[in-house]
């Protein structure tokens, strides 16, 4: 790719940003996958954008956070850590990248690019990462909370409601496992007619109820009931 072409399509990339870089070195930077840099023995062995990565990745933390506590005062600690990992999962950073179409502009060798890479989630999500990293260090934290707020959060709703992501009994499970322990669900009761059965179940530790919930399933109830122990197994 030419140096005008290239120019151009970075021009693009910063519309979709609604972001004008100062320097434009530090978006090519972002841009670059550690397989380009193997590629190319003229560049330095660290020049990638991982560090961007990094970077980027503490920003949209805390952003999100923040964006969180103040819209959401009456949630607790284990709601909003809930909330925080919904939003910042690799998924979900993959799928705002490939909206940008930033897959077409990363540099990466063309071994990595014939297997895929452009499509792989995990580079969309950490070259998402790099290009928020970018944006704060060219532009400071307004510029890149007004890209998290006006981009990112844009369907903050949809994806917090999106049940396929409220995965609380595995989360349950997978932080009670971590520590040699096994919830327990208890069916408390059932009523109503077939058509509209209610289910109430409890979940214990050690014989100790930690939540309860209701559901139109025994099923939908057990979610219900890690749902509310959620303030118990995210602090513990």
């Amino acid at each position: 790719m030419g140096f005008f072409s290239r120019k151009n399509r970075r021009r693009v990339i910063e519309r979709k940003l609604g972001y004008r870089f100062k320097h434009q070195e530090i978006l090519e930077l972002a841009l670059t996958h550690r397989s380009f840099t193997h590629e190319n023995d003229s560049l330095p062995e660290a020049y990638s954008n991982e560090r961007l990565e990094y970077l980027g990745d503490a920003v949209l933390e805390l952003v999100v956070a923040h964006e969180l506590f103040t819209q959401f005062p009456e949630s607790d600690e284990g709601e909003l850590t809930e909330m925080r990992r919904i939003l910042v999962n690799g998924r979900f950073l993959a799928q705002k990248a490939e909206a940008l179409g930033i897959g077409s502009e990363i540099r990466m060798s063309q071994g990595e690019a014939e297997t895929g890479g452009r499509e792989k989630p995990s580079i969309l999500a950490d070259t998402y990462e790099a290009i928020l990293g970018a944006i704060f260090l060219d532009g400071g934290i307004k510029a890149a909370r007004r890209f998290i707020e006006r981009f990112h959060l844009a369907d903050r709703d949809e994806q917090l409601n999106a049940v396929s992501h409220k995965n609380f009994k595995g989360l349950l499970l997978e932080r009670l496992q971590s520590r040699g322990k096994h919830p327990e669900y208890r069916l408390l009761s059932e009523r109503g007619p077939d058509h509209e059965k209610i289910f109430e179940v409890a979940v214990y530790l050690d014989g100790r109820e930690i939540g309860r919930g209701i559901g139109k399933s025994k099923k939908s109830a057990e979610k219900a009931a890690a749902k509310d122990a959620s303030q118990y197994f995210l602090k513990a």
